[in-house]
C-alpha cells in the first residue's frame, strides 16, 4: 500500500515537472538546456525588439537610397508595434531583398535577417519614404508666360516624395523658364507646367558623337528630330547619309550615341 502512494506521488511530481518544463518560454528553454549542458553556450539566444528592428531597417535603406538620391532621404517603418525576435547568439546582418531599388513614397520593405551568415527569416514591413530637397518655390505671384528669374522664386528645402521627378532646382534658373500656368505665393514650381528652352530643339543642327567602349571614334554633323534637354533621348539624323540614330543628349547641340 505504501509503495502505491510512493508510486503515485513519484508519478505526479513527474507530470508536474514536465508541465512546467513545457510551459518555458523559448528564452527560458535555451538557458535551463545551457546550464545543464545540453547545448553550448554559444548558441544562446539574443531578443531584438520590435524597436530596434524598425531603427536597423530604416537605415539600411536610408543608406542605400543615398548612393543614388540627391537631397536628404528618410525612411520611417509604419508597422504598428510586432513580435521581438528571438534570434541565436552572433552578429545580426540584413539584406535587402524587395523596395530597394525604386523608391516609392509608401511600400513594404522587404528584408532577410540573417545571424553570422544564416538565413533566419524574411521580415515584410510597410514603411515611408520621405525626400527632401533645395528646390525653387514661388516667392511672390508669378504670371503666365513671366520668365523664372531669382526675383520671383526662393529656395527651400520641401518635401518632394510625392513629386520628385518634377522639382526645379536652383541651377535650372541659368536655362531659359517660362510659367504655363500662374503659380501663387509659396507654391513649388512643377515642371510640368512650366517651358524650358531645350536644349536641343527640333531641325536645329546638332553635333553627333559615336562611342564605343567608352572612347569616341567619331563626330558627324546631324539633325535633331524634336525637342530634348540634357539626359534625354532623341533621334538624329545623318545629314549626308540620311541615317537615323537615337542618342542622349550630353550638352546643348550635343548628342552622344553608343555604337
Amino acid at each position: 500500500m505504501n509503495n502505491r502512494i510512493f508510486n503515485k506521488k513519484l508519478n505526479d511530481n513527474k507530470n508536474r515537472f514536465n508541465t512546467n518544463l513545457f510551459s518555458l518560454s523559448f528564452i527560458q528553454l535555451i538557458t535551463l538546456s545551457v546550464l545543464l549542458g545540453f547545448i553550448p553556450q554559444s548558441v544562446q539566444a539574443q531578443v531584438l525588439t520590435s524597436a530596434q528592428i524598425k531603427s536597423d531597417v530604416a537605415q539600411l535603406f536610408e543608406n542605400n537610397y543615398k548612393k543614388t538620391v540627391s537631397g536628404d532621404v528618410q525612411v520611417k517603418i509604419t508597422a504598428t508595434q510586432f513580435p521581438e525576435l528571438q534570434l541565436p547568439d552572433g552578429k545580426v546582418t540584413y539584406k535587402i531583398t524587395s523596395g530597394g531599388d525604386r523608391i516609392l513614397a509608401r511600400d513594404v520593405k522587404r528584408v532577410d535577417v540573417y545571424v553570422n551568415g544564416i538565413f533566419v527569416r524574411t521580415l515584410n514591413l510597410p514603411a515611408q519614404t520621405i525626400i527632401y530637397k533645395d528646390i525653387l518655390v514661388a516667392s511672390d505671384t508669378i504670371n503666365r508666360d513671366q520668365t523664372l528669374t531669382k526675383e520671383c522664386t526662393v529656395v527651400k528645402k520641401v518635401d518632394v516624395s510625392m513629386k520628385s521627378d518634377f522639382v526645379l532646382s536652383e541651377d535650372m534658373l541659368e536655362k531659359e523658364i517660362t510659367a504655363k500656368k500662374i503659380f501663387q505665393k509659396g507654391e513649388i514650381i512643377d515642371k510640368r507646367f512650366v517651358k524650358m528652352k531645350p536644349d536641343v530643339a527640333r531641325n536645329s543642327d546638332v553635333r553627333v558623337f559615336f562611342v564605343s567602349n567608352g572612347a569616341v571614334m567619331i563626330s558627324i554633323d546631324g539633325t535633331a528630330m524634336s525637342d530634348g534637354m540634357v539626359g534625354d533621348y532623341i533621334n538624329v539624323e545623318n545629314k549626308n547619309y540620311k541615317k537615323v540614330y537615337n542618342g542622349k543628349i550630353i550638352g546643348e547641340n550635343k548628342v552622344l550615341v553608343n555604337i
